[in-house]
């Protein structure tokens, strides 16, 4: 056969056979590259008939463009849920991360080891929307948390934080039986409820007291479940050690080191679904200097003494970590945040001496909440006036400004809305308030 006939044929018999064999057909059902349909898999609380109406086509739990790991499992009774958030995010658009408040809450309601088990479990989350994968239980409790997020009555609230140092703990003695315990920490913390009255008379008693300092007293307006930091600070010095300043052998000095006595609390309080309680997880660390013991040391000099004289410091430091349920509005929060050596004061006595120095000084944190909306009504705009100290010419600029190169201390003052209001900044004594934001 010629190479014209072999062509011939070959032409021939391209016109009767398929361009492909049915075994090489590229079946997208077979080969995995299109979704395939999980109708089990839909927005939350979406009905069956629902899902059926919907035009457009299944998806399974994590789209084509995100595809888990490899050796990714389906555990038995396991399911997948999607919790659209958006409305929630956009409340708190100034924060980075604003869904990291929903997850902590998750976390703080069902625990880590339902995530971080034997079995494979999913909690994440966007701008948008959170994507859970666990067992149905746990979805409740998931369903249960994202609801009071988006779905809550109010999306700002207002937080009245004033913390004091108190020389004296018989502040107690007509209050006492009328103080709610309902939480304590691991160095004999204490917290407790109280009437707005009651609270009130406390105060009054506390400011009669000599060694009686307001520390903080801040109202600040923030998003529903975010988290509230305030800190409060006073730098103390000290010569921790010896260096060389010079080549010579006379050239040692003691070294000067930095130590920081301050109170830090956290606050991220979460609304109920009626308005009229918060859960609230509270953090409160004191770091506190009781003094500097002097010591002497022998220092390599060629020249000169060779004794010189370092501090070494006397420290402190507490912590409380809660999360504390049905915190009604209307009601004072106190704690109590122990005994401390002079917390934030200056730590010498007369001249010199230890005599007079301060010996122990109580850490109390007052904590009033309520929704924006009802703390305007009560004249809550007279009150923020009263709290900023900043001159008028720095608002202005504040307000000028643009808002994404405006700083975390600036207020606006303008005509837009009370709730627009960029909570943040530094207080009157000194702390840095601010709405945390990884």
């Amino acid at each position: 056969m010629d190479r014209r006939t072999a062509l011939m044929l070959t032409t021939l018999l391209g016109g009767f056979l398929p361009s492909r064999l049915l075994a090489q057909e590229d079946d997208a059902e077979t080969t995995g590259r299109r979704p395939r349909r999980d109708p089990g898999f839909r927005p939350a609380g979406a009905t069956t008939a629902e899902a059926a109406a919907d035009p457009r086509p299944a998806r399974d739990p994590i789209d084509a463009d995100d595809q888990p790991p490899a050796g990714f499992v389906n555990e038995p009774g396991f399911q997948w849920k999607r919790f659209p958030i958006g409305n929630y995010t956009r409340a708190a658009a100034e924060q980075k991360t604003p869904q990291k408040a929903i997850i902590d809450w998750i976390f703080r309601r069902t625990g880590t080891a339902d995530w971080h088990g034997e079995k494979t479990a999913v909690l994440v989350a966007g701008k948008t929307e959170l994507r859970a994968y666990n067992s149905p239980e746990v979805l409740a409790q998931v369903a249960d948390v994202v609801e009071r997020f988006t779905d809550a009555i109010e999306d700002y609230l207002s937080v009245h934080i004033q913390v004091v140092a108190a020389a004296d703990t018989r502040w107690r003695y007509a209050v006492f039986s009328k103080l709610e315990p309902v939480g304590a920490g691991p160095q004999g913390q204490q917290i407790w409820t109280l009437s707005l009255e009651d609270a009130a008379h406390v105060l009054a008693q506390l400011q009669m007291q000599t060694g009686f300092r307001r520390i903080v007293d801040q109202r600040v307006e923030m998003v529903n479940g975010q988290t509230l930091s305030v800190r409060t600070f006073e730098p103390r010095t000290y010569s921790g050690g010896i260096e060389r300043v010079s080549a010579a052998g006379t050239g040692y000095q003691p070294r000067t080191d930095k130590l920081e006595e301050s109170i830090l609390l956290r606050l991220s309080p979460l609304l109920s679904y009626e308005g009229d309680t918060v859960d609230a997880a509270t953090e409160l660390t004191v770091n506190s200097v009781q003094a500097f013991q002097r010591t002497k040391v022998i220092a390599p000099r060629e020249v000169g003494p060779s004794e010189m004289t370092i501090d070494v410091p006397v420290a402190y430091q507490t912590r409380m970590e809660q999360t504390l349920k049905n915190w009604r509005l209307g009601q004072t929060l106190l704690i109590s945040g122990g005994i401390h050596p002079g917390v934030i004061d200056k730590k010498g006595g007369w001249l010199g001496t230890p005599f007079g120095a301060p010996s122990s000084t109580e850490v109390l944190v007052f904590l009033d909440v309520e929704v924006s909306s009802r703390a305007r009504g009560r004249g809550r705009g007279a009150e923020v006036e009263a709290d900023d100290r900043s001159a008028p010419e720095d608002r202005d600029q504040a307000a000028t400004r643009p808002a994404a190169s405006r700083r975390d201390d600036d207020y606006d003052y303008g005509d837009e809305p009370e709730r627009s209001r960029k909570p943040g900044g530094r207080a009157v004594r000194g702390p840095d308030i601010t709405i945390e934001d990884p």
